[in-house]
């Protein structure tokens, strides 16, 4: 499973708006998403933030099609952040449905306090679909329909253009409705361009597997794990379920609380020593330690070397890949 940290998703969205041309570093400010404290939050108050950031971007735009212009992917990396949010996050409601030869992916943003903007359900099709798009190397997949659980707008013909198929407003659910046969078209046997993330997101979809509950708790944890380490019971309420349910439940898929945690540490150390984005002091905090000193006794215990050991190892297989490209 790939994760993202809150620290990669608030940079994935800022680089979608940076190429787009959007000056954001002060919305985002103003948002609450600076990188460090901004970003040591609960799932549900940085969705409250990102949800107050695209209110920000329409309203300094002036225009409420913002969300379906600034989101064409440069690299399909980048979708291991949207696996995160559409596949294995227990604070988002989503669903995937087969049927007739169709795959219907519902989505529900969630929201503590403020409303989530329609601009956010725009942004996140328009990732999903050009995404798609890019891993079959055809620009023609068209969702079959879309539904948005909003009101007509005015620009409603906007949104047929975009998607390239009909979409239908004030429905019940968020829904995006594609054909199978083009979503085993957007998995090649050698797919370019895509790493893990990518590919695991595309063949999910396909497959049309929800989760496992082990992997939604994985996806909690590494949202809490900036706040320090997650407690059991803390996991339990926010899964609304009993300790005694949860540790059922775990046992039932063959693991425990404390080899989750252990398990979630490690895998998001391993993405951020190899991207070398954080300082270890940082990354340590990010993964819920109380002192780099334990996270260092940790990766001697997953890795077998201490964290600046991996991130020299890392610049130098980086050094000699370029050497051989010269």
């Amino acid at each position: 499973m790939t994760y993202s940290s809150a620290l990669h998703l608030v940079r994935g969205v800022k680089s979608r708006l940076a190429q787009s041309g959007v000056q954001a570093d002060a919305l985002f400010h103003e948002a609450g998403l600076d990188e460090g404290d901004g970003l040591a939050c609960d799932a549900l108050t940085l969705s409250d933030k990102l949800s107050h950031l695209w209110e920000l971007l329409v309203r300094q735009s002036g225009d409420p099609l913002i969300g379906l212009k600034i989101s064409a992917p440069h690299r399909l990396g980048w979708l291991g952040v949207m696996g995160h949010i559409m596949l294995v996050s227990p604070t988002v409601q989503s669903s995937i449905e087969r049927f007739q030869g169709h795959t219907r992916v519902g989505l529900v943003l969630p929201g503590a306090r403020r409303s989530v903007p329609q601009q956010r359900y725009d942004f996140v099709w328009c990732v999903l679909l050009r995404s798609l798009r890019c891993a079959a190397g055809r620009d023609d997949i068209a969702p079959v329909v879309v539904e948005y659980n909003f009101p007509t707008p005015a620009n409603a013909q906007v949104y047929e253009e975009t998607f390239g198929c009909p979409v239908r407003f004030d429905m019940p659910h968020n829904v995006m409705e594609f054909s199978d046969t083009d979503l085993v078209s957007a998995l090649p046997a050698n797919p370019p361009l895509m790493n893990g993330g990518g590919e695991r997101v595309l063949a999910s979809l396909a497959a049309a597997e929800p989760p496992t509950f082990s992997a939604k708790v994985q996806a909690l944890l590494a949202s809490l794990l900036p706040k320090g380490p997650p407690h059991r019971d803390d996991v339990a309420a926010q899964m609304m379920m009993s300790e005694r349910t949860l540790q059922r439940r775990l046992a039932e898929e063959g693991t425990s609380f404390t080899n989750l945690v252990d398990d979630t540490r490690r895998e998001l150390a391993r993405q951020s020593l190899s991207a070398g984005e954080l300082s270890l002091k940082m990354l340590s905090f990010q993964l819920g330690f109380s002192e780099p000193s334990a996270f260092y006794r940790a990766c001697k215990r997953w890795f077998g070397m201490a964290p600046s050991d991996i991130q020299h190892k890392k610049g130098d297989s980086h050094g000699m890949a370029n050497k051989q490209s010269e």
